[in-house]
């Protein structure tokens, strides 16, 4: 009966909490700017929030993330691993995403495809798998597609559009409808070593979202991050330490119903220093002639 009764609750609970097939944040650094990200998305978390900022990458990239008590509550644990690859015809994605508990899990595995066009103008695309198990019920699989843009518009200014689950998938044989969410907004750049981020988001099942965040480098092993939230009312926080190819993020998260939680990023960049430093400075280059 116990088991019974956290299956309940924890499907109750997937509007509010990190379902993987709802509308989440993963991944400290987006986390820590209230998952104002999408017109950022320059590293392989790019695969969550706009495939398009694959095409910015320059290095291999591998993060593992992982929010073992979201909430504090151990049966909706997440865990995720993201790569990405660039190659001279563009850069590939790959992450697999994994929510849940004995009882009720979900997967959610996506492969990405991230290009650009005359260093101002990128495009990408998401093919999701998605899988639904729950114990002694029943499991369910479908396919999904997302797409996503980002723009230069100045030396200090960029757009970015992501569309999740544009074709509308369902899943089960009550055909559940999957999230959709549209995303945009602006990253603006005033310096080398500051992001400032204002966006909206539209879950057609919920109101108009807004998010803002902002991101500091303090030198070149640290970054602190912040940002807030409304439909939910939230506010979150982080910080980045950088060494070599390793950087270990970490981020707190304030919702105004469920409380505090908190995860962590483990990434490796095999561009090391450079990479950071190629990532700060695409903007501004991309207009020097």
């Amino acid at each position: 009966m116990k088991n019974v009764m956290i299956v309940v609750i924890s499907i109750v609970m997937i509007e509010n909490c990190p379902a993987q097939f709802e509308n989440t944040d993963l991944g400290a650094r987006a986390v820590g700017l209230n998952g104002a990200f999408t017109s950022l998305s320059d590293n392989s978390l790019s695969v969550f929030y706009n495939p398009s900022g694959l095409g910015q990458m320059k290095y291999r990239e591998v993060s593992v993330i992982y929010s073992p008590s979201p909430f504090g509550i151990p049966d909706i644990s997440t865990s995720a691993l993201t790569y990405a690859e660039p190659l001279k015809f563009g850069t590939f994605g790959l992450a697999i995403r994994n929510f849940g508990f004995d009882l009720y899990k979900e997967t959610n595995v996506i492969l990405s495809y991230g290009n650009g066009f005359k260093r101002k103008l990128f495009y990408g695309i998401n093919l999701n798998y998605y899988y639904l198990s729950i114990k002694n019920y029943n499991s369910a699989s479908t396919f999904g597609i997302d797409i996503g843009a980002l723009a230069y518009v100045t030396d200090f200014l960029k757009w970015g559009f992501f569309a999740k689950n544009l074709s509308g998938s369902k899943i089960g044989v009550s055909e559940e409808k999957l999230a959709r969410i549209y995303r945009t907004g602006v990253t603006v750049k005033p310096g080398e070593d500051f992001n400032l981020i204002l966006e909206i988001e539209k879950d057609v099942k919920y109101p108009l979202s807004f998010r803002a965040g902002f991101e500091y480098s303090i030198n070149k092993y640290a970054e602190i991050r912040s940002g807030i939230g409304t439909e939910p009312a939230s506010f979150s926080g982080g910080i980045s330490l950088n060494y070599k190819i390793f950087q270990i993020e970490y981020a707190i998260y304030n919702h105004n119903d469920l409380g505090i939680t908190n995860t962590g990023t483990i990434t490796l960049n095999f561009g090391g220093d450079e990479a950071r430093k190629h990532a700060k400075q695409l903007l501004k280059s991309a207009f020097n002639k």
